[in-house]
């Protein structure tokens, strides 16, 4: 579980640095807080089950997220 964990985070990872790059995100952004916020959602929704994982969910917690940093 921890390897697949952690190759998870890095591919998340790997995807805001490009975004940083690509001047998406600020260069002052935390990107392993934003990985923790989206990982948590995932994570909290996948164990108790108690909403969808669902592409409207994905859209809502990325504008949150980007609103943030």
């Amino acid at each position: 579980m921890r390897t697949f964990t952690a190759a998870r985070r890095t591919a998340l990872r790997d995807v805001l640095i490009r975004g940083r790059q690509r001047g998406e995100l600020p260069g002052h952004a935390d990107l392993d807080l934003i990985t923790d916020q989206i990982y948590g959602l995932f994570w909290y929704r996948f164990l108790l089950g108690h909403a969808p994982l669902d592409p409207g969910t994905a859209d809502r917690l990325t504008d949150s997220v980007l609103q943030g940093v």
